[in-house]
């Protein structure tokens, strides 16, 4: 035991004489490389569009579990609520009560989409007008003193 001690003492002693190296990252070594699982299609518009997709797929996937949700607790209050009647009319009625809180979780949602695209579709048919209120003249006198109709440039010389 004395031995095993002696040589873990002398190992972590050359450790911190002797710090091994830090590990070098793939991107560090060839920094001009293209990212894991990055494609040679890809661009800033394609990222966007991803990013978007994403955005919907959550969104999406909150809006089912937030319907599950619902059901099941409507569902189980009612059982729960109804606990003195007999076991068929409390599935019956605990089975229609989460069928209605899903029908109307689902006219709820097909409404939003509803008014989301008349929003939308009015939103598109409005013009926008731009108008420019005032603009800045930069060294106006350079203008009135050139002879040269064409700009002044610099690099060039008369």
């Amino acid at each position: 035991m004395k031995r095993l001690r002696e040589q873990e003492e002398a190992r972590q002693y050359e450790r911190m004489i002797n710090q091994p190296p830090p590990q070098e990252s793939l991107s560090q070594r060839f920094p001009a490389a293209a990212p894991f699982g990055a494609s040679a299609f890809s661009s800033p518009v394609m990222d966007e569009a991803d990013e978007i997709t994403y955005q919907d797929v959550d969104r999406q996937m909150a809006l089912i579990i937030n319907v599950l949700v619902s059901i099941i607790a409507c569902s189980v209050f009612i059982w729960v609520a109804a606990r003195y009647w007999s076991t068929p009319q409390r599935l019956a009625l605990s089975m229609t009560g989460s069928g209605v809180v899903a029908i109307a979780v689902v006219a709820i949602y097909q409404g939003y989409i509803r008014r989301m695209k008349i929003a939308k579709k009015d939103e598109s048919k409005k013009v926008e007008s731009k108008e420019i209120i005032s603009s800045w003249v930069i060294d106006a006198n350079r203008e009135k003193d050139s002879k040269d109709p064409m700009r002044f440039r610099k690099g060039r010389h008369k």
